[in-house]
């Protein structure tokens, strides 16, 4: 246990953290567009609420909303890279 805490997990935590940034927008799609397709509450619903009305000023403005909380995960993720791939 010693060794996987002190040479292995810190090995491989620059990996870890990189799929969970690839992962983390993948998911974030796939939320966006199940709220799409089932309903309910979310920014998915809302979206296609707003362009079954015809509302192109807040489909637009969501979708940027979209891109930018995707951006914000992004960026998050890479700072947390970062720290762990040049923590030595």
């Amino acid at each position: 246990m010693r060794t996987a805490f002190t040479v292995i997990l810190p090995a491989a935590a620059p990996t870890i953290i990189t799929g969970m940034r690839i992962s983390i927008g993948i998911a974030w799609l796939v939320i966006v567009a199940a709220e799409m397709l089932v309903g309910g509450t979310g920014i998915g619903t809302y979206v296609w609420n707003a362009w079954n009305n015809l509302d192109l000023t807040s489909v637009i403005f969501s979708i940027l909303m979209i891109g930018v909380v995707d951006m914000l995960l992004d960026s998050a993720f890479r700072v947390l890279e970062r720290v762990v791939a040049y923590n030595e």
